[in-house]
């Protein structure tokens, strides 16, 4: 799916969001989106007549491909490892799985749903979903915690880091990380890991920033590129290539 229209979040929440976008589907476009694996969390609103519905999705540690229908779609983009407190749910439920939520945070889905219709451009989008999460609170879950500093080395690092090396660098055990990735992230570090090398490996497919895919490997810290086409294939389904 064509992401469309997207905007970057406000200063006040440019630690747990990661991006807006917004896109309209016509009875003659495309009827499923592949969901490649990563270790965000999103919320994908679907705007139709005078209806509205919200699924909570994410982490994905494998392709999914979710069936989509004519209308319009606003989504949120929550940073990686950075689940909203949006409601009665564990990061483990959402794990290769999306829900759908009846309301957000005690407003209306039509309510929003009418806001995010008439609103004109994406600025407007977004700054109507953001009161929202401003009236909750939800910037405040931008505060630093253990896991919060794991996951920002991780993905600062492009995942080129081991659980061990982590582990050390925070100042805890493996055993502990384990605990915490778990409860908070709903999957083990290693595979968090996995999940934010395997995103940069995509970017750089897509940008052609290496010229092949035995520099590309290297380039994301795989041992060789037969490490990295495994990976990649466990994970995504098929074989990465620059085509």
């Amino acid at each position: 799916m064509d992401y469309g229209e997207t905007c970057a979040p406000s200063r006040l929440f440019r630690g747990i969001i990661e991006g807006f976008w917004f896109s309209e589907i016509d009875a003659a476009g495309e009827k499923t989106f592949e969901i490649l694996p990563d270790g965000n969390f999103d919320l994908i609103f679907i705007l139709r007549n005078s209806c509205c519905s919200l699924l909570f999705a994410g982490p994905y540690t494998r392709t999914a491909v979710m069936p989509i229908c004519a209308g319009k779609y606003f989504g949120v983009r929550f940073r990686p490892g950075k689940m909203p407190n949006l409601a009665d749910i564990q990061p483990a439920e959402l794990v290769d799985h999306m829900v759908q939520l009846p309301r957000m945070s005690g407003e209306s889905l039509d309510f929003l749903g009418e806001g995010l219709m008439a609103a004109e451009g994406m600025e407007a989008r977004r700054a109507l979903v953001e009161s929202i999460f401003h009236k909750i609170g939800l910037e405040l879950s931008g505060r630093r915690t253990l896991s919060d500093h794991c996951t920002d080395l991780i993905t600062s690092c492009h995942g080129r880091i081991k659980v061990h090396e982590l582990a050390r660098r925070v100042g805890t055990s493996v055993r502990t990380l384990e605990r915490v990735f778990v409860r908070n992230l709903g999957v083990s570090p290693k595979l968090f890991i996995r999940l934010v090398r395997l995103q940069h490996a995509v970017a750089r497919l897509k940008d052609g920033a290496a010229p092949s895919l035995t520099e590309l490997a290297y380039m994301c810290g795989y041992a060789d590129q037969s490490h990295f086409i495994k990976d990649f294939k466990e994970m995504v389904g098929r074989v990465p290539s620059k085509a």
